[in-house]
């Protein structure tokens, strides 16, 4: 090397400055995905009580069309000798089939009437959710049925369609499904609080595994 010549590394202000450069780091990568997740969680909460409303008002308009006693109805006190049972009617059956010596009669409608419901009604009546609910809104039943006879249901739809769009990152997927899993918590709420179970607690789980993005539970817990 010729005398008088430097190389890059031997001037040592250089060297500093390129050592106290700030490293690219993931703070604002988190701090970004922590605020996208609150912001999806405060526009849920409006969507869910969207979802409570429409799902409590196709509710009373299924109930129509089954052997049901809507809001309004005499409670169970007054009106015992001559209402079928709640288990009987959800599986379709007309006020002759029920056995009066069963289940005592109980009287199943929203709003707050006086609402009495033991725990075999209880799966009648997320039975009914299951099936003829979750059909009219997503031409599909749910796909798995789970509870502990003791007031807890868990749900599971393996293929909800509207999670069929989310992007196939998982962090993000996460983060739209809080909104669109809002809706559907929502019409559960509804439909429960219009067959008698108000105060339920509904939670959702989004289930994707890198595989399947559609797939997710809804955890009922009822007070």
């Amino acid at each position: 090397q010729k005398e008088g010549s430097h190389s890059p590394n031997d001037n040592p202000s250089q060297s500093q400055s390129q050592q106290s450069q700030p490293q690219p780091s993931d703070n604002h990568t988190e701090e970004d995905a922590a605020a996208a997740v609150i912001a999806a969680e405060r526009s849920a909460a409006r969507i869910e009580r969207m979802g409570y409303d429409v799902g409590y008002r196709l509710c009373e308009r299924l109930a129509q069309h089954r052997p049901l006693l809507g809001p309004g109805s005499p409670s169970p006190e007054t009106n015992a000798e001559s209402s079928p049972s709640p288990a009987a009617a959800l599986a379709g059956n007309t006020a002759a089939d029920a056995s009066p010596a069963g289940n005592p009669p109980i009287v199943m409608g929203g709003g707050h009437h006086h609402t009495t419901m033991d725990a075999k009604t209880q799966l009648e009546a997320v039975k009914f959710l299951c099936k003829e609910f979750w059909t009219e809104v997503f031409r599909k039943q749910i796909d798995k049925l789970q509870t502990n006879h003791r007031g807890v249901f868990v749900l599971k739809d393996q293929e909800l369609k509207w999670l069929k769009r989310l992007p196939p990152d998982e962090e993000s997927a996460r983060v739209g499904a809080i909104r669109i899993l809002a809706f559907p918590c929502g019409l559960i709420r509804g439909a429960l609080g219009c067959l008698g179970l108000n105060g339920a607690v509904v939670s959702c789980d989004f289930l994707a595994d890198g595989r399947s993005m559609a797939s997710c539970s809804f955890n009922i817990k009822v007070k």
